[in-house]
């Protein structure tokens, strides 16, 4: 359904690091990509029909609904942040870039876990280091795959070639056994296990 609404090229949400989400003028979600389950732990599936506000911490529901007008007031909006509830129950702390698509009168939005960047924990950032058992360019690499940096700017900053930076991530990705830059924030802040309260 949401499909023939935008037109080709959707699919290619599931691909994205960070979960795509279409979400009615009612705050129901109509279309999850693949990184939902990496970003908030349920399938796709499992929110279809589910309101957003029923995922949200309660704290976070006034300011959310207030942020979601303005979307729908046509703004687009970037770096907005808000807590939901895991479904392993801790909290993930999100950040969005929403529009809103006044033909399909639909919200889309971005959302990038970034529950790890907002703990400072050395001692569990290291346990987890040594448990992956990287090489050193992987440990560079990693510790600027958890900030919002393209591979491309890692590439330049760490004076790689694009190519080797990118096998550098794949490897990440395999040994940590993820998918891509959401399960690894996600897998980062389960091994430190951030309270839910902050």
């Amino acid at each position: 359904m949401v499909g023939n609404m935008l037109g080709e090229g959707y699919e290619a949400y599931d691909r994205l690091p960070d979960a795509v989400f279409m979400v009615d003028a009612g705050n129901r979600i109509a279309y999850a990509s693949a990184a939902c389950e990496d970003v908030f732990g349920y399938l796709p599936g499992e929110v279809i029909g589910v309101s957003m506000l029923d995922l949200l911490l309660p704290e976070e529901q006034d300011r959310t609904l207030r942020e979601a007008r303005s979307v729908v007031a046509c703004q687009a909006r970037t770096g907005f942040e808000n807590r939901y509830q895991h479904k392993h129950g801790n909290a993930v702390q999100v950040m969005w870039s929403a529009r809103w698509l006044q033909a399909q009168q639909l919200r889309i939005g971005i959302a990038r876990d970034v529950t790890v960047l907002r703990c400072s924990d050395p001692s569990a950032s290291q346990a987890l280091l040594a448990r992956a058992n990287l090489a050193p360019h992987e440990k560079k690499v990693l510790r600027l795959l958890l900030t919002d940096a393209t591979e491309k700017q890692i590439a330049d900053q760490l004076g790689l070639a694009v190519s080797t930076t990118h096998s550098y991530v794949s490897a990440i990705f395999r040994k940590f056994g993820v998918r891509g830059r959401a399960g690894l924030m996600s897998l980062w802040l389960r091994s430190m296990k951030i309270d839910t309260h902050f």
